[in-house]
């Protein structure tokens, strides 16, 4: 039962993630897979499954904020995007790191994130 409501609940989540991309005119593959390419590296630290900060999971967070800037809903893109790499592995961030993220990298954090990446928050 409970992978079928997961299963639900990523297909509506992809439904909304392709309503947006669609009035944005940019292909999902063409959006996500940059950003799939970039979050893994901060995944293990993120999630605590690795104690030390890669250098490259600085670089991977300034280039998100430069996709995340590209459009006016840029930020909501790559929290889905962020959300659709995660559910599936039912993968679960640290606050305490993710707080401490935009001061080790020395650079502000411009798409939301969280524990549980719900990117289903009110447009606006």
């Amino acid at each position: 039962m409970a992978a079928f409501v997961r299963s639900l609940v990523l297909a509506l989540m992809v439904s909304r993630f392709i309503n947006i991309m669609a009035s944005d005119d940019d292909p999902y593959d063409a959006i996500c897979s940059p950003i799939w390419g970039y979050f893994p590296d901060c995944a293990e630290y993120l999630g605590g499954l690795s104690h030390h900060l890669p250098k490259k999971c600085c670089h991977s967070i300034r280039k998100l904020n430069e996709i995340a800037k590209k459009t006016k809903k840029g930020p909501k893109v790559v929290c889905f995007c962020i959300e659709a790499f995660m559910v599936p592995q039912d993968f679960h961030l640290k606050p305490s790191r993710i707080k401490k993220l935009p001061k080790k990298c020395h650079t502000d954090i411009l798409f939301p994130i969280s524990e549980t990446m719900n990117c289903s928050f009110d447009e606006r």
